[in-house]
């Protein structure tokens, strides 16, 4: 046969799977067009891209099978791209006479980076290091500068100083051009600690990369860690999760609508929490939902399969459309604060057809005194010049809010006396919170975990995760106060706290209560909180009834309430409306004294710790659903949608 068939015939001699290492993607193929004199134009075809070819190639091969077609020594190509990693779908395509493009072969591309790779120099080693010296060595990644570095082993982690000269690596790794500053000290020398050697990168991407290495670190004490203590010894863990209570189908949507969340933070804040799970059950009715922050946006990591979009505020400033062309049916703005209120009122004249909600969760102005340290009267004998030097932007202007709710077309309220401060002729909704029952459900004691834990028999055990602001200082100081209390008058008592700290609220307490007091810092995935909050006796709220407590609804409580303990809290938001006794253990002022005296009655009465262990979780599934929620909320964005007699005013 000396002429190829009429038409198209091609193909890709590069071997199967096609792999790009560090990105860099080569192909090399053929392609004729039966009895045309020249080849064809080719092209590679991705989602991200057109790539054309970069070379012709010529292929005696193709002119000795069909030296009949003229074309056919010059039928051979390559293409040579940078492609982005991950799996890519791509179609290779011929230009034909009439200037279309017809494809003749499709291909699965995976595209690799080059690891993250480090090394140590020193101390020279058998692969166990047993001294307590610094590490020196050199970390690197091909395509990214490292930002930070971190050895860990262990319970350890130690930072490292980084950018030291490495002379030697730029001929070893001839692509990076950070190479030469590629070398790395400790910053500390190596602390009490076993278990194997890994370093971990943030990159300058913004991701982060582990590099395991062969090195064991066995060091047995140091200043903190004495002889008593066994590193090598077996490590019993907590029980895992299993899975949550069964989950039945979501109705869905007569109407699927575009709902948009304004958050004054990131997807690490509380609020996030209630709203990322107020949009996976939106979702799951059949709506489509977009979450903005207003920074960090790969905290969206921290969530667990979200079903949203989660994007930054600047860039929904920009552009914001969906799946359906359509711009959002409503923008609801998570608080008055500045940030949100600016951000949705762009959104609105933007998308002047869409209905905004407003939520509230606090007493706004409250916080804004406290943060800024004056009274309420200061503040509205301000200027507006005085008030927009002293707001910050994650907090509510006193008088721009007041604009802002009188122009909302309907609002959500966390607690029913938050109802005060919204306009009487507004719809409006009381959105409780729940807990995310994948995660949150009935635990029992981990004995095993809580005999290591327990420093004496009969210990109790308290768990807070929360973090300590200047609105919560005082009232977290009087926790932290009755944990001392009751350690001093025979009661040994463990508080386990997470969450950040910024302010010190704790002042000369601090070194007292410090040894009864299990500090785990931020916990970054909030799915993990359940197996340490199952290691507790109770739960204890502390607070009174005031300015702050009084409006504002912790989204730790549902989260207490389906674990099952004893929950202790003061009659203020929730404790206003569970039953003493029955729901809680419910105290007038959930401070020092009251918190002591409660934990005491509970440990002498296990007849009621039982009974308030049970009532914490039928109050739970009574009252703390998400799926309800949005049930309800989106019944709510319906109404408002289906109404017109409300008129919208402007401040």
């Amino acid at each position: 046969m000396t002429t190829i068939p009429r038409g198209l015939c091609g193909d890709i001699d590069t071997p199967r799977p096609i792999r790009a290492i560090a990105g860099k993607l080569i192909i090399a193929g053929w392609c004729l067009l039966g009895s045309s004199r020249e080849a064809p134009r080719v092209r590679l075809v991705t989602n991200d891209c057109v790539l054309p070819i970069t070379e012709r190639i010529d292929r005696p091969d193709l002119a000795q099978q069909w030296p009949d077609e003229p074309a056919a020594r010059h039928g051979g190509f390559s293409i040579t791209a940078q492609l982005p990693c991950g799996i890519h779908l791509a179609r290779v395509e011929a230009q034909m006479p009439d200037g279309s493009w017809r494809v003749f072969k499709t291909l699965a591309i995976a595209v690799e980076s080059l690891p993250f790779a480090a090394a140590l120099d020193c101390p020279p080693t058998d692969q166990r290091i047993t001294r307590r010296v610094h590490l020196e060595g050199w970390a690197l990644h091909p395509q990214a500068k490292l930002e930070t570095l971190a050895v860990r082993y262990g319970h350890q982690e130690i930072p490292c100083q980084l950018g030291l000269s490495r002379t030697d690596l730029p001929a070893i790794h001839p692509d990076s051009s950070y190479a030469d500053q590629a070398g790395f000290k400790s910053s500390t020398i190596l602390a009490a600690g076993h278990g194997p050697l890994r370093f971990k990168a943030k990159l300058s991407d913004g991701t982060s990369a582990i590099s395991r290495t062969p090195f064991q670190i066995t060091i047995a004490t140091d200043e903190n860690i004495g002889s008593e203590i066994n590193l090598e010894a077996a490590r019993i863990g907590l029980p895992a999760n299993r899975a949550g209570l069964p989950r039945t189908e979501a109705t869905p949507a007569v109407r699927p609508l575009n709902l948009f969340f304004v958050l004054h933070g990131s997807f690490a804040s509380n609020s996030a929490l209630h709203v990322t799970a107020l949009a996976n059950e939106l979702v799951t009715m059949g709506h489509v939902c977009t979450v903005a922050v207003t920074h960090d946006l790969d905290t969206l990591h921290r969530q667990r399969a979200p079903r949203f979009q989660g994007m930054l505020h600047a860039d929904a400033a920009k552009q914001l459309s969906y799946p359906n062309k359509a711009g959002p049916d409503i923008i609801h703005a998570w608080t008055t604060r500045e940030n949100v209120r600016v951000m949705t009122e762009k959104l609105r004249a933007s998308h002047p057809k869409a209905k905004v909600v407003v939520h509230l969760e606090d007493n706004e102005q409250q916080l804004l005194a406290v943060n800024l340290g004056l009274t309420q009267a200061k503040l509205d004998a301000a200027s507006e010049t005085e008030l927009d030097a002293l707001i910050p932007a994650n907090l509510s202007h006193p008088r721009r809010s007041r604009d802002f709710l009188n122009s909302a077309d309907g609002i959500t309220i966390i607690t029913e006396m938050l109802r005060e401060f919204t306009p009487g002729s507004h719809p409006c909704h009381l959105l409780w919170p729940a807990a995310d029952a994948r995660y949150f459900y009935p635990q029992s004691l981990p004995w095993d975990f809580r005999h290591i834990l327990d420093r004496t028999p009969g210990e109790t055990v308290l768990f807070y995760h929360g973090n300590v602001h200047p609105a919560n200082a005082a009232e977290m100081r009087e926790l932290y106060a009755a944990v001392l209390l009751l350690n001093q008058e025979g009661t040994p008592t463990t508080l386990i706290r997470t969450g950040l700290d910024t302010v010190d609220f704790l002042g000369n307490l601090a070194l007292q209560v410090a040894p009864h007091v299990l500090s785990l810092g931020q916990i970054l995935h909030h799915e993990h909180l359940p197996n340490l909050m199952a290691l507790a006796d109770f739960f204890v709220q502390p607070g009174a009834p005031d300015a702050f407590n009084n409006y504002r609804f912790p989204s730790k409580l549902p989260e207490f309430f389906s674990i099952g303990r004893p929950v202790i809290l003061p009659r203020a938001n929730l404790g206003q409306l569970v039953e003493h006794g029955i729901d809680a253990y419910v105290l007038d002022r959930a401070d020092a004294a009251g918190i002591a005296a409660a934990i005491v009655a509970l440990r002498d009465d296990p007849g009621l710790t039982s009974r308030l262990a049970a009532g914490a979780l039928k109050f739970a599934a009574t009252h703390f659903s998400w799926r309800r929620s949005a049930e309800t909320l989106a019944q709510f964005y319906s109404s408002i949608l289906a109404s017109s007699s409300h008129v919208r005013t402007t401040g």
